[in-house]
């Protein structure tokens, strides 16, 4: 089984899009940590059969510093990752983000090789439109130096690269075998030493990532994110984004003249020239909702990995931030999976 793990605050129309398109390209379970009270959410993802969910509360993380956006989605992921270690039936963990969705080519995973311990899916990036008919299904793609400096040239980007050219990341996003030697992060795999694993990539390993493709979805997000608690990590043009927009919010404008002012930040910000890209030729056209597959689910494995996380509730979380990979959850996780 091809696994995901996902630290989640989102609606219940955006998540039931999300684990249908998920489990269309690729991904066989999906484990979702509810991040804070979301009652709705978390009973509509509790009777999916193809999903687990755990209420991601204060007792959850226990010692970890749970203020931390960033810390909950870390280990969220390295937990579930070793606490599949060594079950045969779970063969690869991809780390996701709510608005992102894995295309996974089973023949290009199977074509790596058994030594392959870490793998990339590149981005694909939604366009954005401030006011969009419908979901997206064109995608940026990774530019070359020339068609970067072709796009500036005709003014659809300031400058080139494509740090600029993506509203969101552009490094793609990791998958891992389970493994007590290696912890999967946020956009890397960690070893046993703390060192980031080179990770194998394919054609056929790309990421869909919905990022602010419409004003309602930028506004949406970035409420959350600045609502979620703690510093939000962000570097370079979304650390400013993300302190206009707390900037913004503070000011105590009313709704009306704050979406107005929202929205105009994501005409500046975020709006691409979806025309000038098509004539280019240089979008990819994906629909994930047009697929579909046979998920390939353990009965026996998903019950298994269901047992394993409510036996994690009491566990200390911290011992499984990436860069400790201790011998203490070493311990932990022998003791959890001999007791099944």
């Amino acid at each position: 089984m091809i696994l995901s793990v996902t630290t989640l605050k989102d609606s219940v129309g955006n998540a039931e899009k999300w684990v249908r398109r998920n489990l269309a390209c690729g991904i066989d379970h999906l484990v979702v940590v509810v991040d804070g009270p979301q009652p709705e959410l978390e009973a509509m993802l509790g009777a999916h059969p193809h999903v687990t969910v755990v209420r991601g509360d204060a007792e959850w993380y226990a010692d970890a510093p749970s203020e931390l956006l960033n810390d909950r989605q870390i280990v969220n992921a390295a937990l579930t990752c070793r606490l599949l270690a060594g079950l045969t039936w779970a063969e690869w963990v991809f780390h996701l983000d709510g608005d992102e969705v894995a295309q996974v080519d089973r023949a290009d995973l199977a074509a790596l090789g058994a030594d392959c311990r870490a793998v990339r899916l590149s981005t694909l990036e939604a366009v954005g439109r401030l006011h969009p008919a419908g979901d997206p299904t064109s995608f940026k793609r990774r530019l070359g130096v020339d068609e970067l400096q072709l796009l500036t040239l005709l003014g659809a980007i300031p400058e080139p690269s494509n740090a600029v050219y993506f509203r969101g990341h552009r490094f793609g996003k990791p998958g891992v075998r389970p493994s007590l030697d290696h912890a999967i992060g946020v956009h890397h795999v960690i070893d046993r030493e703390g060192n980031q694993v080179e990770p194998a990539q394919a054609p056929g390993l790309r990421l869909l990532h919905y990022e602010s493709f419409s004003g309602d979805e930028f506004v949406r997000k970035w409420s959350a994110l600045l609502g979620s608690g703690g510093h939000i990590g962000q570097r370079g043009q979304r650390a400013s984004v993300a302190g206009s927009i707390r900037t913004l919010l503070g000011l105590d404008l009313g709704e009306a003249d704050t979406q107005v002012f929202l929205y105009r930040l994501y005409q500046r910000l975020c709006e691409d020239d979806v025309g000038l890209l098509e004539r280019l030729g240089v979008l990819v056209e994906v629909d994930p909702d047009s697929r579909r597959r046979e998920v390939a689910s353990s009965v026996q494995g998903v019950d298994q990995l269901r047992r394993l996380l409510t036996a994690a509730r009491d566990l200390p979380k911290r011992a499984f931030l990436p860069k400790a990979l201790s011998p203490e959850a070493d311990a932990m996780v022998a003791r959890l999976q001999a007791a099944l």
